[in-house]
């Protein structure tokens, strides 16, 4: 038998384990779930022999733990089995029903030693007298009310009663997480100019995505901030114009203001309370859901002690307003998963299936709430298990599964929309039919939303999805995209990016005229990432990366041409940073296209061929990549010419080929041939005369015939300092090449610069793990190894 069971919420473990080690060190016996439930136990089994054989049992009050099914249960069947309950108060919070008659041990607002002290007298059952004679009432100092000048900015009080007279319609909300360093910034603003009557008066504005939490996120800062404003708060609802007077009108019926107040006209009455507003009295005026500078403009106090909290989907505001927004994005993964908790915390918040529904839903607040509600409600359901719920979600589109249109949601506590699409939906009717601007704006939403969800879209690609001819029309374009962001469908991301929550762009792909969209989104993404990758230069398509694959991965099951253009840019892409077991994929889909939609025998047939020859040869399958690159050497040489600069690639890449195999006097014609191609077809000074220039140094390297090889390398060294630049990739390629030839004569001084020089530029424009840059690293190391050491590698390129 032990002395205490605690029963808690998995909100308030770190409280129950605090109690639990302050009872176990005062010598008294424990049971709680984070200590004693040990895995592989039932959970239900373990709770109830852990509630049968203890002598009384801590409830750990807060409002989770109130909303909680499994603390009902527990501390119902405590007093059912005639157990003493002993509640302690963590948190501010009201029990009722049955919990309303015990007396409770508050350790709200108290100091750690304070707090242990309480704790311990409840648990002995001791008498509250103070150890010393109360001071005599007389004498007392009447202790200060709080006012805004000592709000706290960086301890986050806990939420407290308002100054009387109040107006706000919402309680406090026990599934709040996160945003503590939002709390803190509006705290900090706020704060601001606390002993100016007269000046401009402070304005904060809570901004971001509909669902994303702004009002919750100002109910909470009112709830845990408001008492610090001695004049009262005033929440007032400016959704709709037309009816803010009656809002500011009700804020004056707990003033004083008139001895008749509610007969004056309501004119009379907006009179009263903003001139009441104006005084130098500390009050927070809350303007929810104010989406026009001219409402904020109108309404806002211009001097006096009132500070004005906005919510808002509008992230900039005329400057003349003097708005210091605080954006708000979604939430971080861990309040995700601790979101979803709140209402399911019978499931570990180790649990990777919670981090996976957390990303599904962009970790927006609202589709979280969402989520978490449907979880709850078929807790006891096959289909209502985590992973049964994550599948449901990924089976089709996700705005249009039950849960996310608010069907098992029950009540919001912000009484907002609580269906995720509409809410998305009503910015989105916010642009107009017919209106130029809002037009282009609707076309770029629809773009947007066919790049890669939640990632950030360089400002000038998506511009280049929609045709803009002149200075006009690119004015228009970017009041268009500013349209966007101010109603929240759009966020400014760093320098100039645009980021689309993945739900937005749910809804945006629905919207959108059929396939224009998508059409003009791979358009752009095949033409930029193709430039970039005959550029040879990977490191400067790092930041499309995410949208080429998002934008392939969409159209590579289809059989169309373009959708095999965009595997081989991928393909190609990822054979040069060196992933090549990830290309593979890729090449091999766009082979399977190119010979049903064109043909065995069409030169882009034989291009996708080639490709997959040099990954199986990259990966080492050498007898694996021949019959690819000797089919597409006969398509070319068929197809095309004898002397096409195509016909030299193949022919350079089996002599790659037969090299690698050893087989040096057979590689040789191969290497001399192509060369000879490009020498006559492209110029002597071409950056594919050079590719050639080089593999021929590197067969004559690897036969031994270091005179040979190395006016083949200076020769392809300078074309590319000449040609390309000093810091292109084949640039070091030759710096790399020329020293592992100098290394071989023995001329390890005159070899060590090259490889530096090769080194930084590989580090630079392919990374740190990149293949040419460990071969590299190795030769540089090499330089230091004893004789007999490791042998300079010498790579050949890819023709």
């Amino acid at each position: 038998m032990t002395d205490f069971f605690i029963s808690y919420t998995g909100a308030d473990q770190t409280w129950a384990e605090w109690i639990g080690w302050v009872l176990e060190k005062a010598d008294y016996s424990v049971t709680l779930q984070a200590w004693d439930f040990l895995p592989g136990a039932s959970f239900v089994v373990e709770m109830h022999e852990a509630a049968q054989k203890c002598e009384r049992t801590v409830v750990v009050l807060s409002p989770a733990y109130l909303s909680s099914h499994f603390g009902t249960m527990e501390w119902a069947t405590a007093l059912a089995q005639k157990k003493q309950l002993l509640p302690v108060r963590i948190l501010e919070v009201e029990p009722t029903g049955l919990l309303a008659g015990i007396i409770y041990i508050d350790l709200v607002g108290l100091d750690v030693g304070t707090a242990r002290s309480a704790l311990l007298a409840g648990a002995q059952g001791e008498r509250a007298k103070p150890p010393a004679e109360p001071s005599y009432p007389a004498h007392t100092i009447p202790r200060l009310p709080l006012d805004v000048g000592s709000l706290p900015e960086e301890k986050i009080p806990e939420p407290g009663p308002l100054p009387e007279g109040s107006r706000m319609p919402f309680a406090v909300n026990p599934l709040f997480v996160g945003r503590e360093d939002d709390l803190r910034t509006l705290a900090r603003q706020l704060k601001a100019h606390q002993t100016s009557a007269i000046g401009q008066v402070e304005i904060a504005g809570v901004t971001g995505l509909g669902g994303i939490g702004k009002t919750q996120l100002a109910s909470e800062f009112v709830h845990r901030y408001g008492r610090y404003f001695e004049g009262g708060v005033f929440w007032m609802s400016f959704a709709e114009p037309a009816a803010v007077p009656a809002e500011v009108a009700a804020c004056g019926r707990s003033l004083d203001l008139h001895p008749s107040y509610e007969s004056l006209p309501l004119d009379q009455q907006v009179r009263l309370v903003e001139e009441e507003w104006q005084r130098p009295v500390a009050r927070l005026l809350v303007f929810d859901n104010c989406e026009d500078e001219s409402l904020l403009d109108r309404w806002r106090p211009r001097f006096g002690g009132a500070r004005v909290l906005v919510t808002s989907r509008r992230p900039r505001w005329d400057r003349a307003l003097g708005v210091r927004a605080v954006p708000i994005t979604t939430l971080p993964r861990a309040a995700s998963i601790e979101l979803l908790r709140r209402f399911r915390q019978d499931v570990p918040a180790t649990d990777p299936v919670l981090m996976e529904i957390a990303a599904e839903l962009g970790d927006l607040p609202l589709a979280l709430h969402l989520a978490g509600s449907s979880l709850e409600r078929y807790a006891q359901a096959s289909f209502g298990q985590p992973g049964a719920y994550l599948a449901s979600l990924r089976q089709g589109n996700l705005l249009d599964h039950p849960s996310l249109q608010g069907k098992f949601s029950g009540m919001s506590p912000t009484k907002h929309e609580i269906h995720v699409g509409r809410t998305f939906a009503l910015s989105v009717e916010q642009l107009e039919p017919g209106d130029a601007t809002d037009e282009l704006a609707r076309s770029l939403l629809a773009r947007a939303a066919y790049f890669a969800p939640g990632e950030s879209i360089p400002r000038e690609f998506l511009l280049k999805t929609v045709p803009l001819e002149g200075d006009e029309a690119r004015y228009k374009a970017e009041d268009a995209l500013s349209r966007l962001v101010a109603l929240g469908l759009l966020e400014q991301g760093e320098g100039g990016a645009l980021i689309l929550h993945r739900l937005v762009g749910e809804l945006a792909r629905e919207l959108g005229a059929g396939d224009e969209a998508r059409d003009a989104v791979e358009e752009t993404v095949f033409v930029e990432v193709s430039r970039l990758n005959k550029a040879g230069l990977p490191a400067a398509l790092l930041r499309w990366q995410p949208h080429l694959r998002a934008v392939t991965d969409r159209a590579k099951d289809r059989e169309d041409t373009r959708a095999a253009e965009l595997c081989s840019e991928l393909d190609y892409y990822l054979g040069m940073i060196g992933d090549f077991a990830g290309a593979r994929l890729y090449s091999e889909r766009a082979l399977a296209i190119w010979e049903k939609a064109l043909g065995p025998e069409h030169p882009d047939t034989a291009l996708s061929l080639n490709n997959l020859g040099f990954l199986l040869r990259s990966q080492g399958d050498l007898a694996g990549a021949r019959p690819y690159y000797e089919r597409a050497l006969a398509i070319r040489e068929k197809v095309l010419r004898l002397e096409h600069p195509d016909t030299a690639q193949s022919l350079n890449n089996l002599g790659a080929l037969l090299r690698n195999q050893g087989d040096f006097a057979g590689a040789r014609p191969y290497f001399e041939r192509a060369l000879a191609i490009k020498e006559k077809v492209l110029g002597p000074e071409h950056p594919d005369t050079a590719l050639s220039l080089n593999n021929l140094g590197v067969l004559l390297q690897s036969q031994g015939n270091l005179a040979g090889a190395r006016p083949c390398y200076e020769r392809a060294l300078a074309i590319r300092d000449k040609v390309l630049r000093l810091e292109h990739p084949d640039t070091a390629q030759s710096l790399n090449n020329l020293g592992a030839l100098l290394q071989s004569q023995g001329d390890l001084a005159g070899a060590r610069p090259y490889y530096e020089r090769a080194l930084a530029i590989f580090e630079v424009r392919l990374g740190q793990d990149h293949p040419n840059t460990k071969i590299v690293r190795n030769n540089l190391a090499a330089l230091c190894s004893p004789p007999g050491g490791e042998t300079p590698d010498t790579p050949e390129s890819q023709g």
